[in-house]
């Protein structure tokens, strides 16, 4: 399949057609307003003290719903092992933290931005969890009639959101802060711009894109991984398609542009709904400051094993702004 030919996703898809990952992890996640908090009605501790041995119990439930990262721990790993995990950058390590979607059809938005404490350069990552399971339901209602679809798509599962931090320290990539770790959850009719332009619980993608040539990728699993998942593999090849991940990771020569979760260095988008062929269309969205083109998009589409690859820019300005080209005026 050709993904520059794949144009506005148009939900046609037979229910039993429906590509949808088996979620290896149930991430349960706290009310709107961020970590579980008590109850309004609950009784107010009495000291400084208990509150924060509250908050911080709290702190610990929601952290043990994330993955581990490897599963069985770093004293696991062998050494070609623990080499893997040390050049494991901060949006496959959270990405993987976060687990796969707990919903049919899905999206994961990563935003990577960086952060000066003092003098500490720390990697912020904000991973979302969007539920596409309403839009396409709603598709295939209007289309075919409720009695013939699939009624596991009626799934109204809450976006899951998850913000960390990660510090680069000696010999490994990105060294999670665990404390820092805020997760939160929203209504799933939320449906914010991402990406390209689209909404981010919507399915559709933007039109008359104009990509480069393909070549064939094919996805990498962590030597720990019992089973291909191909959230993982994508955003690994993403990573290396856009120059990040060669033996090691790092920054690029020419630093993106980038400060703030609304504005970051890069954003990975990962679909498990590619239309009607199926399989997992991903994309990195690398800001560039440039007058003319707004951003490098390195985009992927797998059928969970092997795939291929393309490479266009977002145009800022003239007839093709907020269009993917090969030239921007």
């Amino acid at each position: 399949m050709n993904i520059r030919s794949m144009g506005r996703v148009a939900a046609l898809m037979l229910p039993l057609c429906i590509a949808c990952s088996t979620a290896a992890e149930k991430l349960q996640t706290s009310s709107p307003a961020g970590l579980s908090q008590p109850s309004q009605t609950a009784q107010t501790p009495q000291t400084p003290q208990l509150s924060k041995q509250s908050e911080a119990q709290t702190t610990a439930t929601a952290l043990a719903q994330l993955r581990q990262v490897p599963p069985n721990g770093l004293n696991s790993l062998e050494a070609s092992e623990l080499r893997y995990f040390q050049t494991m950058g901060p949006v496959e390590y959270a990405t993987r933290l976060g687990g796969v979607p707990n919903s049919p059809v899905w999206r994961v938005r990563v935003r990577l931005y960086p952060d000066w404490q003092n003098t500490d350069f720390m990697y912020r990552v904000k991973v979302d969890h969007y539920n596409l399971s309403p839009a396409l339901y709603g598709d295939l209602v209007s289309s075919y009639g409720a009695d013939t679809v699939d009624p596991s798509l009626d799934n109204t599962t809450p976006h899951h959101s998850i913000a960390l931090e990660f510090l680069p320290i000696m010999n490994v990539a990105a060294d999670w802060l665990p404390d820092s770790t805020y997760i939160s959850q929203s209504d799933v009719s939320l449906n914010p711009p991402c990406g390209l332009g689209t909404g981010c619980a919507s399915l559709e993608t933007p039109n008359d894109s104009e990509w480069g040539s393909d070549t064939a990728i094919k996805l990498e699993a962590a030597p720990w991984d019992t089973e291909n998942e191909p959230l993982y593999g994508a955003v690994r090849v993403l990573a290396k398609q856009a120059g990040w991940l060669q033996d090691d990771w790092i920054l690029p020569g020419e630093i993106p542009e980038g400060i703030s979760a609304e504005r970051p260095w890069v954003e990975v988008l990962v679909t498990n709904y590619a239309g009607n062929g199926g399989g997992y269309l991903a994309q990195w969205i690398e800001r560039v400051a440039d007058d003319s083109i707004r951003a490098q998009v390195h985009q992927i589409y797998t059928d969970g094993t092997d795939g291929s690859a393309t490479t266009g820019y977002l145009c800022g300005r003239g007839s093709r702004a907020g269009q993917i080209s090969q030239i921007c005026p």
